[in-house]
């Protein structure tokens, strides 16, 4: 029976104590389960960047060939028209030759500038998803300096 009663009267002489360090325990763990969660958070989205940015690579690549595409159909739609006209459309005919030629040129430019675009959206989007990552891991960072900082702290008012 004496030593329950020494150990009520050690608690309610230390209860400030074991209150302040219980406290400053949780609100470290809370710091530091919030910076992992925000790293995980940032991690999450830079791979849905990263997937949007092939995705953006994907779409230029087919883009990119539809527009070779229109312009071999445009330079047989322009030789077929010249050959019926009876005009001639082989290299006989330097008319024909330098339209076919103009669009075949224009043809490559715009495929070149469709793969251009989306090869600069691509990396936009793996520049913003590598941010992300290292917000993330500053973030988690940070916390665990929070922590620690948190835990001096109680420790410091507990036993101070």
């Amino acid at each position: 029976m004496a030593e329950i009663a020494a150990i009520g009267a050690w608690l309610s002489s230390n209860i400030g104590t074991v209150a302040t360090v219980a406290g400053t325990a949780l609100t470290a763990a809370g710091t530091l389960a919030a910076g992992k969660a925000e790293k995980t958070n940032q991690d999450y989205i830079a791979k849905q960047e990263d997937q949007k940015a092939n995705e953006e690579m994907a779409a230029a690549q087919r883009e990119a060939q539809q527009n070779r595409k229109e312009a071999i159909f445009a330079n047989s739609r322009a030789q077929a028209l010249a050959a019926s006209s009876g005009g001639g459309a082989g290299s006989d005919a330097p008319t024909i030759v330098k339209l076919m030629s103009d669009t075949a040129g224009q043809g490559e430019l715009n495929a070149g500038t469709t793969l251009y675009g989306g090869v600069q959206r691509a990396a936009g989007l793996r520049d913003s998803a590598k941010g992300r990552r290292a917000a993330g891991r500053a973030s988690y960072l940070g916390s665990q300096l929070g922590a620690f900082g948190q835990v001096a702290s109680g420790v410091g008012k507990a036993f101070g």
